[in-house]
């Protein structure tokens, strides 16, 4: 969810992954520090859910939604929408905007077998 505090983005984001929750947690951590990002806070809970809280300047929203979805992660509509956003304001904005604070809360759920099944498109067959 957006915060309507000018000069910082404070995002809530939400996510599946088909992966452990904790290892793409671990994983995030180093492509958030290679993106120029900083980690806040890591976050390992029972139940396969994990959450890390990171921070970036505003100029890097493109490359850090990639890594998200480079991750694996199954974002939320709402997710994509807020990261969509953002980089969208961000390119109408750059020269003014860049180097503002984006904070971001992930929390990330193990995809259970069954929403696996649900999800996972079936190829068409052949005739």
């Amino acid at each position: 969810m957006l915060q309507p505090d000018p000069g910082v983005w404070d995002l809530n984001l939400s996510a599946l992954c088909a992966d452990d929750a904790p290892r793409t947690v671990r994983f995030l951590t180093g492509a958030v520090l290679a993106c120029g990002g900083n980690v806040l806070s890591r976050r390992f809970d029972p139940g396969d859910t994990a959450a890390i809280e990171f921070e970036f300047l505003r100029a890097t929203c493109v490359e850090m939604y990639s890594l998200l979805i480079a991750a694996g992660l199954e974002l939320t509509a709402q997710s994509h929408w807020s990261m969509a956003t953002l980089c969208q304001c961000t390119r109408e904005t750059l020269e003014s905007t860049a180097s503002d604070p984006v904070r971001v809360e992930l929390t990330i759920q193990k995809l259970n077998a069954s929403q696996a099944r649900k999800e996972t498109p079936v190829p068409p067959r052949a005739a």
